[in-house]
């Protein structure tokens, strides 16, 4: 069975952002340091919300990353499991 476009567009998108957003700060900050721009550490300090925003993403993707165990897990606790392709 085929997975749902929006799935996999959610999928890719919560995986590059996983994999960027630590990147994309760490290289704002070191030029910030290069450059000293006055007022970055101030500035930066306002984005506090990147941590919540960062273990919600990192939820979803260990989630997707799942691939339905807890389904499956509670189908086959209930008796209602269907065997796939490879397990025939």
């Amino acid at each position: 069975m085929k997975e749902p476009l929006w799935r996999a567009v959610l999928c890719w998108g919560s995986v590059i952002i996983f994999l960027t957003l630590p990147l994309v700060v760490l290289v704002i900050a070191i030029t910030a340091r290069m450059y000293g721009w006055m007022g970055m550490d101030e500035h930066l300090k306002g984005y506090k919300f990147l941590g919540n925003f960062y273990q919600s993403v990192t939820a979803l993707v260990f989630g997707l990353s799942g691939l339905r165990s807890l389904d499956r897990f509670v189908e086959t606790k209930n008796g209602n499991s269907k065997p796939t392709s490879h397990e025939k």
